[in-house]
């Protein structure tokens, strides 16, 4: 009985201190660059891809998981809770990703994509975010 009391003395002591440890909750969401969706691509239509080649393999393997490709040394998987985050919200559909790329570099229209989207917004303004920040040295 006594070990029982001490081991729940100790998880209570452990339950205690968890929330000590966690981040606060006003806190910005790490590695997103600038949050948003229009920014984002504000940011990315100043990019003259001079390194094409580096450039567009960030921006495919930044928001995927880590495959250890050499050609991706460097920016792979850096956004990747981003991607994971995108890819479970039932808002981001097929339609709308045809929507975003038919608008091109139109970034009021990428917008205007999202307007029956919002959560999935939230999830690609961190993505596209964080694909700005990391590839930005690759794409300019």
């Amino acid at each position: 009985m006594r070990f029982f009391l001490s081991v729940l003395a100790g998880l209570g002591l452990v339950c205690a201190l968890a929330p000590a440890c966690s981040p606060a909750k006003n806190d910005p969401p790490l590695n997103n660059g600038v949050n948003d969706v229009h920014k984002a691509c504000d940011i990315r239509a100043t990019w003259t891809r001079t390194g094409a080649i580096q450039c567009t393999n960030c921006i495919a393997a930044a928001p995927l998981p880590d495959c250890k490709c050499e050609a991706f040394m460097g920016f792979a998987a850096l956004c990747v809770a981003q991607g994971d985050a995108r890819k479970a919200d039932p808002q981001c559909t097929g339609a709308l990703d045809d929507c975003v790329v038919a608008c091109a570099k139109d970034c009021n229209c990428i917008e205007g994509c999202y307007a029956t989207a919002p959560s999935c917004k939230q999830h690609d303004a961190a993505k596209d975010g964080c694909v700005a920040d990391v590839c930005a040295q690759y794409c300019q």
